[in-house]
């Protein structure tokens, strides 16, 4: 019997990421020794000098004293502003155009084995894609020639991928139209096979790429942060999107585990608990666009819920993609007045 297949328009998708940050202290301490008991009975005439040679105390070993961290220098300020520049200029091209379909398009098949309902491919614009693949190009010296070498080689793997996966989507679009076509929808799931495939090699070359990328880019973000009056704000933002890829990486099993999908919701409600509370040390017109990007985010956990209390069913994945991205978009403006407003 032949698989129902129709097409449907939706909507594009976006994502983007961002930064953590981490502290540690440690503390000892010491003991001294009781002599108190031994010196009660002893006669209290003694000369000075026996006195202090009886009950003075054993000399301190002082400890080493850490010399404090250096201010960064004006270089190091310029190199870690750099840095961050690149990492979101980079992180936000993975988010548009071509570099957002291949999550998109993964999207799309997964919801057609499921639905047996197709969405219609999103269009492309060369000068944008163009653009984009500029950004992710980094300035000559930020990285070694050993990283700007490996960092190429994942865009080209990336790109391979990505043409791989709109090719086999127009062909699975193709195949649906065709209403003569009787085969129980092998081709289709042949083709979204190839998609999953090309996907997954695309997912490995991003994080291979980005890996590269805030390697160098956290540390300069400590520096630049270290100050920040929005630097709870900021890590909170960060905490949210971490979760959001442990999550997506949990569903993509058949059966995926809900006690670590538990946690990642604990997870969840603890970052954004974090990034709600005051103060917000800004204007009030760049608080508005954070509690905006928080209320997107909030959506998302409501989402994450019904799929504890129900299941992670197709449909609910999809739009758990949907509000996931949203949030990043929601963020990326944030982010944009912030920068304005430096």
């Amino acid at each position: 019997m032949r698989d129902v297949r129709t097409c449907m328009p939706m909507k594009n998708i976006l994502q983007i990421l961002v930064l953590v940050l981490g502290l540690a202290l440690l503390l000892s301490g010491c003991e001294s020794g009781k002599k108190e008991a031994e010196q009660a009975d002893k006669p209290k005439v003694e000369s000075a000098a026996a006195t202090s040679k009886a009950e003075a105390p054993a000399p301190a070993v002082e400890q080493p004293v850490e010399p404090a961290s250096p201010p960064p220098s004006p270089a190091d300020l310029d190199r870690a502003d750099r840095l961050v520049a690149f990492s979101n200029a980079a992180s936000m091209a993975l988010a548009a155009g071509r570099y957002a379909q291949a999550d998109v398009l993964m999207a799309y098949t997964k919801y057609y084995l499921a639905e047996w309902q197709l969405a219609k491919r999103p269009a492309i614009n060369p000068d944008e894609d163009e653009i984009l693949a500029r950004r992710l190009v980094p300035p000559v010296g930020l990285f070694t020639p050993e990283q700007t070498k490996k960092m190429a080689a994942s865009v080209q793997e990336m790109n391979k991928a990505i043409a791989s996966m709109r090719a086999d989507y127009r062909a699975l679009e193709k195949y649906v139209e065709d209403a003569l076509l009787q085969d129980d929808g092998a081709k289709g799931k042949s083709l979204s096979s190839g998609i999953a495939r090309a996907h997954a090699a695309f997912v490995v070359a991003r994080d291979a790429y980005m890996q590269i990328v805030e390697a160098e880019a956290a540390p300069a973000e400590d520096i630049l942060l270290s100050n920040h009056p929005l630097k709870r704000q900021i890590q909170a933002a960060e905490h949210i999107f971490a979760v959001f890829g442990k999550v997506a990486s949990l569903l993509a099993p058949d059966r995926p585990d809900r006690e670590a999908l538990q946690a990642q919701r604990q997870e969840l409600a603890a970052a954004l608990a974090d990034g709600g509370r005051p103060p917000f040390m800004a204007a009030p017109d760049l608080e508005r666009r954070y509690r905006g990007f928080l209320k997107q985010a909030e959506s998302y956990a409501e989402l994450f819920d019904q799929g504890l209390n129900e299941e992670f069913y197709a449909p609910l994945r999809f739009e758990m993609n949907k509000t996931a991205v949203a949030s990043r978009t929601a963020y990326n403006d944030f982010v944009r007045d912030a920068n304005k407003m430096r």
